[in-house]
């Protein structure tokens, strides 16, 4: 059994938020392996971010086919400060680069990621007012920093 990543718990909530909604993701995994791609200089390519990936592919229940036709992933990065999204494209391509989502802070409440799922799922443009935190946001950051440093 492999040890607990320190964004695991963060993820965790956010899961079950949107399984309660009944917007549960195709697929997800968290890991601690991806190149940080926001690293620049002479240490650019040596070093690993945390990361998220949630996906909803094209039989998402309650996808708007005509405007996702193929689903779409969110994407939670540290060091990144926001969550972010892309379109997928035929067989789980993306169709562009994820951009940020204004509204979706690096521990946006689970309750404000199911919101943008929603809109998302929709065919809508994601919401960008949104600004509650998730209740345990200080712990999970203080994890965060720890591995960094560990890094």
């Amino acid at each position: 059994m492999t040890e607990p990543l320190p964004h695991d718990l963060y993820i965790d909530a956010v899961l079950a938020a949107l399984l309660a909604a009944g917007m549960e993701p195709t697929d997800n995994r968290t890991s601690d392996t991806e190149i940080n791609r926001y690293e620049g200089g002479p240490d650019a390519g040596c070093t690993t971010q945390l990361q998220a990936l949630l996906t909803w592919d094209g039989d998402a229940p309650g996808l708007n086919t005509g405007e996702r036709e193929d689903g779409f992933i969110l994407l939670w990065e540290h060091p990144a400060e926001q969550w972010q999204w892309a379109p997928r494209g035929q067989h789980g391509v993306l169709n562009r680069e994820p951009e940020f989502l204004a509204g979706l802070s690096r521990w946006a409440s689970p309750h404000d990621v199911v919101t943008v799922v929603r809109e998302l799922l929709a065919g809508r443009p994601a919401p960008e007012d949104l600004r509650d935190r998730w209740h345990q946001h200080t712990a999970a950051q203080a994890a965060v920093d720890t591995w960094a440093v560990q890094e």
